[in-house]
């Protein structure tokens, strides 16, 4: 399915105490990944992305699961590998932020990006929404790539390592299930 720029993918979501207690204890028992970003402090967001998503898809969660398929992908759906990939903010996300996937993150066997944004205070969650989804190989064709050290001039951020980044607003909707009180939140 195609975005059109009128139709928001973003949509704002709820999300339990009991997944963020979940997403907690996962965290604490994965420590910090080789490759990880930011060093481990972002595992209960990613955790708690994968339960958020998990919940609207009605999707199962077999990123605890034993064996390495679990360094490939999330969730399974209808048979479709679904990866996951959160980012912390301060902010409500806008639809000219960015969607990222890490280079080191190539190696994953996944069949769908989803993407989402998770509102913290204090380093704790508050708010949360699902941004959009894009089925793998049509985001790497799509997506913008920049180096470690390269800076992103449409935010001035200096990235981390090497990225594929791209805009939410050119990110597919996600069929969710269960978020009629939730409201989608605008374009801008």
């Amino acid at each position: 399915m195609r975005n059109s720029s009128s139709q928001s993918t973003i949509v704002e979501v709820k999300f339990t105490d009991d997944m963020v207690a979940r997403a907690k204890v996962k965290a604490d028992n994965l420590g910090k990944l080789r490759r990880s970003i930011r060093g481990g402090k972002g595992n209960t967001i990613g955790y708690l992305g994968e339960e958020i998503v998990a919940h609207y898809m009605k999707a199962d969660i077999i990123s605890n699961d034993e064996g390495t398929e679990k360094y490939n992908y999330d969730l399974v759906k209808d048979g479709k590998k679904i990866e996951v990939k959160s980012k912390e903010r301060t902010v409500p996300p806008k639809g000219y932020y960015d969607a990222s996937v890490a280079e080191t993150s190539r190696h994953q066997k996944t069949d769908i990006y989803v993407f989402t944004s998770i509102q913290c205070n204090g380093g704790e969650p508050v708010r949360a929404w699902i941004c959009g989804q894009k089925d793998a190989k049509e985001y790497f064709e799509q997506a913008r790539f920049y180096a470690k050290g390269d800076i992103d001039p449409s935010n001035n951020f200096e990235v981390l390592t090497d990225m594929h980044n791209m805009p939410y607003k050119d990110l597919d909707p996600v069929e969710l299930e269960g978020h009629e009180e939730e409201r989608e939140f605008p374009q801008f």
